[in-house]
């Protein structure tokens, strides 16, 4: 711990040292980041996907760039910097600039979403000019976070935390000091009142990963709230609201949260309430729930939420939530399980544990198990390796697109994509003249079940792949091209159905790490 006494006499962030951008390494901790999967992310790319999750953070990452690009790296802000164990330099504070840089000095190590964009800005600069930066380095890992707490809740140049952002940092020190919230205070230079209150509504948010919650949300709502889009600044004025306390009973009592109502009931309600501030689906209110409408239009808010009701017999209940939910251990295709016990958690890790080191000493790369009641027909880690700008684009949608809430547009999309890989594959192999040749027509006048079969007879020798097309090419198969095209131009409905796109897509794996070398990570 450092005193005042000492941090005015180093003053060590005051002094800057030229440090090689490429050997500075990314806070894996960063509370930027969704925290337990992001955390065992490792490569650039990684941070890079993160990152841009959101469009407005991607505007805003690529405005860095530009800026970096048009004026230089322009080092106003200091880059800290601390050494860990292994002495190497960790990034405390300047992730989103150094990830910058280290994006423009090897553009190749960008994710395929952004590729693009990166290699033409990196040939408008010389990377040479980036290649050290001055950084400020802390004395300690402790001194770093200490000096992180002070920009973040005192700069307004600073591109600031989000509130959960700012609540999970304060969560994480509370638990790494004991939850000795005097340790806390003498190292942040927080207010009892103000750590007490992060506490105490990072509760109130964890609250909502419990099952009788979850089992109201569509998918899409079930990933808000494993994310930290949940807006922080709206679950506290609601809950600060008097009115709100009073008629669902909840009771503040430092950091503990307490009702005196039918749990059941106020998880309902409170359920119902996070669905009306998501407003991914239609609702009966002709308004937003957000800052501006709250408090001033509750009482409209509360007609249309279910009624929470008080038991006969007085009683007063301390609901107790875990500070940091483990979001890895949910299945939000199906259904979630709350935490419970420190046990289950520890035993869950040693699972996980084990089929990782099983797999590492396994020569022979096993295929990734999917589960077709996902809601989304790609996972996050996957990635291909094309130059097809479309091809790129339409692969990072199918990441995101909610499938179980646009299964028409999913099945379209997914004939639309295999049709771009194997037309990709054959210009990219120069075998466009060979099939115009063969076909006695001229090549873009081709079908996809011609370019398929020529690729099967002739041009694909990988096994798994070649039954993969024969798969495709025979019509009384499940799985057939005849099926996807059906998706497009035919009048059947009964195989558009999200679980049997999954499966469509998972047939067609092998195929894919063929055509685009689809790896799953």
């Amino acid at each position: 711990m450092i005193d005042d006494t000492t941090k005015n006499k180093t003053n060590w962030w005051e002094k800057r040292t030229p440090r090689s951008v490429d050997f500075l390494r990314l806070w894996k901790e960063n509370p930027r980041f969704d925290t337990n999967e992001s955390q065992s992310k490792i490569k650039l790319a990684d941070f890079v996907d993160e990152l841009i999750s959101e469009s407005s953070e991607k505007d805003a990452f690529f405005d860095l760039i530009k800026s970096i690009v048009n004026m230089g790296f322009r080092n106003f802000d200091p880059i800290i910097v601390w050494k860990d164990e292994n002495k190497r330099y960790v990034i405390a504070e300047g992730n989103r600039r150094v990830l910058a840089l280290k994006l423009l000095r090897n553009p190749d190590k960008a994710p395929n979403s952004i590729r693009k964009f990166i290699l033409q800005q990196a040939q408008l600069i010389d990377r040479n000019s980036i290649e050290k930066i001055q950084v400020c380095i802390a004395p300690s890992h402790q001194d770093s976070r200490w000096y992180i707490l002070q920009r973040h809740s005192t700069s307004s140049n600073q591109k600031t935390w989000q509130r959960l952002e700012q609540q999970r940092f304060i969560v994480t020190l509370y638990d790494e000091y004991n939850q000795n919230i005097d340790t806390v205070i003498a190292m942040t230079g927080f207010k009892r009142s103000v750590i007490i209150q992060a506490l105490r509504f990072v509760k109130l948010r964890n609250l909502a990963t419990c099952k009788q919650i979850t089992d109201l949300m569509n998918t899409e709502e079930k990933e808000i709230i494993l994310s930290n889009r949940i807006s922080m600044t709206i679950l506290e004025r609601w809950f600060s609201t008097e009115e709100v306390r009073e008629r669902w009973g909840i009771q503040f009592d430092g950091m503990k949260i307490k009702i005196t109502s039918d749990e059941h009931s106020f998880l309902n309600a409170y359920g119902h309430f996070l669905k009306l501030m998501f407003n991914v689906e239609s609702n009966d209110l002709d308004f937003l729930v957000n800052t501006r409408t709250i408090p001033s239009r509750n009482n409209d808010i509360f007609t249309v939420l279910p009624e929470v009701i008080f038991p006969k017999k007085a009683r007063i209940k301390e609901l107790n939530p875990l500070l940091k939910p483990n979001a890895s251990q949910i299945n939000v295709s199906t259904e979630i399980t709350p935490i419970t016990t420190q046990d289950q958690i520890k035993q869950e890790k040693n699972n996980s544990q084990t089929n990782i080191d099983s797999s590492t000493q396994n020569n022979v790369q096993k295929p990734v198990k999917h589960s077709n009641n996902r809601f989304r027909i790609v996972s996050p880690q996957a990635q291909i390796s094309v130059t097809s700008a479309k091809l790129n684009s339409l692969f990072s949608e199918l990441k995101k697109l909610p499938i179980q809430r646009y299964e028409y547009a999913s099945s379209v999309i997914l004939r639309v994509f295999l049709d771009l890989a194997v037309d990709d594959y054959i210009c990219k192999n120069e075998l466009d003249k060979i099939i115009s040749k063969e076909y006695k027509k001229d090549y873009t006048h081709t079908i996809l079940q011609q370019r398929l079969k020529f690729l099967c007879d002739k041009h694909v020798k990988n096994s798994q792949a070649t039954k993969v097309i024969n798969k495709l090419l025979q019509n009384s198969n499940e799985h057939s091209l005849d099926t996807l095209n059906s998706f497009v131009h035919g009048h059947e409905t009964h195989k558009i159905d999200y679980r049997f796109i999954n499966g469509f897509w998972d047939m067609l794996i092998p195929l894919l790490k063929v055509l685009v070398d689809l790896k799953e990570r």
